[in-house]
């Protein structure tokens, strides 16, 4: 009797201990999903503002040079300086607009370090695109970045406080 009771207690010990251990492992598991996902989080966070920091590195002497430009195919086209950078320029928008819309990069943050910024570059290029588009027979041409432009103009609606104000911005001599 007394060897039925020490068998049975041992039978529930061992039961309780494979309870804790699947316990234990569900809840490492968690944890490493957690950590990794922040991880991945801030990956994305830095590659968004390394690839923007790079395309706006390699842009700024180019919209320098046609900051009061007109920006339409009848003006763009014959100058195939201009053609070539603005084709560059747009190129490397749309490439940053896929990664958005791909969630490779991280859009929230694009929105918060350039968001005003981007919607006034689709802006300033639209026309070009437009005409681009209909010229080239593409109608799909820097599509992602219109796409981009659009969804960072509804995000700023909705969110209006999540947006950095022009009085916070640091002036430059």
């Amino acid at each position: 009797m007394c060897n039925s009771f020490i068998q049975d207690y041992l039978t529930i010990v061992e039961k309780l201990f494979v309870v804790l251990g699947v316990f234990f492992v569900a809840v490492q598991i968690r944890r490493q999903t957690k950590a990794s996902r922040a991880d991945h989080d801030r990956q994305k966070k830095q590659s968004t503002i390394e690839f923007y920091n790079s395309l706006s590195t390699e842009s700024d002497q180019f919209l320098d040079d046609i900051k009061n430009k007109t920006l339409d195919w009848s003006t763009v086209n014959p100058d195939k300086v201009m053609r070539k950078s603005i084709i560059r320029y747009l190129s490397r928008m749309e490439r940053l607009a896929v990664g958005i819309a791909s969630d490779v990069y991280d859009f929230k943050i694009l929105c918060l370090m350039s968001g005003r910024y981007l919607t006034k570059q689709y802006n300033r290029f639209k026309t070009y695109i437009e005409e681009a588009r209909i010229h080239k027979d593409a109608p799909m041409l820097y599509k992602e970045f219109e796409l981009l432009a659009k969804r960072i103009d509804e995000y700023r609606k909705q969110h209006p406080n999540q947006i950095v104000d022009k009085s916070f911005h640091v002036q430059q001599p």
